[in-house]
């Protein structure tokens, strides 16, 4: 009888590592381009005004679509192949590599890649300092009871930061920042992702004022800037509500019973990390880390609305607040800082980024094997 219960929870189903699911879908994805012939659309130049300014942009003609056929009018076809060298069209094997290869600085992969490592590292010297862990002990003291307010109030403040200013990568920020403190509440990392990156989705989507979407897409449609914008707030209200529901639910049920997250056994990180916590009486040092982290954070957004940062300068600040606190737990005896600690931990917490990073660039080497994406090319 034994046995059998044991064979029975050997072959119990677990959910596939999300790289397994990436790379199932890349093989459909080959599959299908033997299948599916090759289309495309035409683009246009559009005149627009923006602060009495007339700018172009180039846009898709939504009524252009066509199949690319050769000369006897026969639909062509990109069909994937499993290995290929040289410049030709990603093979199905080449799709990591060329998708973690890819882009620029300013965008995916390379740039995003590139952007999580470098704020993972400088919130990894953050972290060591001990502070955030102690900030969020006393916090979690004092609102004993309150804790709930946490979840409506961050998605809210998230959302409102995607449809006002556009906030999107920079969430990676603050959710490496909420994460610990999501844990320590009975929630998951799930719950940080859903109140920070999905909240500034939501709000980007139903903003009615992004300055990098509705303001551009109202010069290029020729109607008056801001327009609508009563309409846009009530269904930002609704779909941010919908979403805070929604959040609010899983983290009830994931607070109830902690094994239902499909993340539990990687928030052990954080689990291990609450076992070991201390906490200690605040210092000079401590208020002057936490001073620094807030007013980065004021900064970078100032810097997104009023000068248009995009990933490189958003990396820069973060970097430069990462040396910054580090010298200053170095100075003040943080938890045994030491410059040399400063490096390890820089390199750890970048380490702790490697894999959704690798996930952002085999998401791109997808988007390779169908041609990049690009509507306006086959």
């Amino acid at each position: 009888m034994s046995v059998v219960t044991e064979s029975k929870t050997a072959r119990k189903w677990a959910m596939p590592d999300t790289l397994v699911i990436i790379f199932f879908v890349a093989i459909l994805t080959s599959i299908a381009t033997w299948v599916v012939p090759v289309g495309m659309f035409d683009s246009q130049e559009v005149q627009y005004q923006v602060d009495g300014q007339t700018k172009t942009r180039k846009v898709v003609d939504p009524h252009s679509f066509r199949i690319v056929t050769n000369e006897a009018g026969e639909a062509q076809y990109h069909r994937v192949q499993f290995f290929t060298t040289g410049d030709e069209r990603p093979g199905l094997m080449n799709f990591p590599f060329e998708g973690l290869t890819s882009g620029s600085k300013f965008g995916t992969a390379v740039g995003i890649i590139m952007f999580m490592l470098v704020i993972g590292g400088a919130f990894g010297i953050v972290m060591r300092t001990g502070t955030v862990d102690n900030g969020i002990l006393a916090l979690i003291r004092h609102t004993r009871g309150n804790e709930v307010l946490f979840i409506p109030v961050l998605f809210v403040l998230f959302s409102l930061g995607g449809a006002v200013f556009g906030m999107g990568e920079e969430a990676v920020a603050f959710a490496i920042i909420i994460a610990p403190l999501m844990v320590r509440l009975g929630y998951d990392s799930i719950t940080t992702v859903l109140v920070t990156y999905i909240a500034t989705q939501i709000g980007f989507a139903s903003s009615w004022m992004n300055p990098f979407c509705v303001v551009v897409a109202q010069g290029i449609a020729g109607v008056p800037v801001l327009s609508g914008s009563g309409l846009r707030i009530v269904v930002w209200i609704v779909a941010t509500l919908i979403g805070l529901v929604f959040t609010l639910v899983y983290a009830s049920r994931v607070k109830k019973n902690p094994l239902l997250s499909r993340v539990h056994e990687s928030d052990r990180y954080f689990r291990e990390q609450q076992d070991e916590v201390v906490q200690r009486p605040f210092t000079f040092g401590d208020w002057l880390v936490l001073l620094v982290l807030t007013g980065v954070m004021i900064w970078v957004v100032w810097g997104v609305i009023v000068h248009a940062w995009f990933i490189p300068e958003i990396a820069s600040q973060f970097f430069t607040m990462g040396v910054v606190i580090g010298l200053i737990g170095v100075i003040f005896r943080l938890n045994g800082m030491t410059v040399n600690v400063m490096a390890s931990s820089f390199t750890e917490g970048a380490r702790m980024m490697i894999a959704p990073a690798l996930l952002v660039g085999f998401a791109k080497g997808i988007l390779l094997l169908v041609g990049n994406g690009e509507a306006g090319e086959p």
